[in-house]
């Protein structure tokens, strides 16, 4: 079974190409509060999603922003 990092992290690279791995680390560092990225927990992604929404869309359109933020929602309920 992937862990929710791993999951974090594909969908962002379906979204952001190479940039992926450096720009979620710093999502969910922020979201973590300066812990390790890999130990994000589930009851974190709505505060992840939130950050997403405000700073992909300085990568991407508005609606593909959306997206992200609304596929890294759908983990919430594989991870409960």
């Amino acid at each position: 079974m992937a862990r929710l990092y791993d999951e974090i992290l594909a969908i962002a690279s379906n979204y952001m190409g190479v940039a992926a791995d450096d720009y979620i680390r710093r999502r969910i560092r922020i979201v973590m509060r300066g812990d390790e990225p890999e130990t994000i927990s589930s009851d974190r992604l709505d505060r992840l999603a939130v950050g997403i929404d405000m700073t992909a869309q300085g990568y991407m359109s508005k609606a593909k922003a959306q997206a992200f933020r609304d596929a890294i929602l759908t983990l919430k309920s594989k991870y409960p």
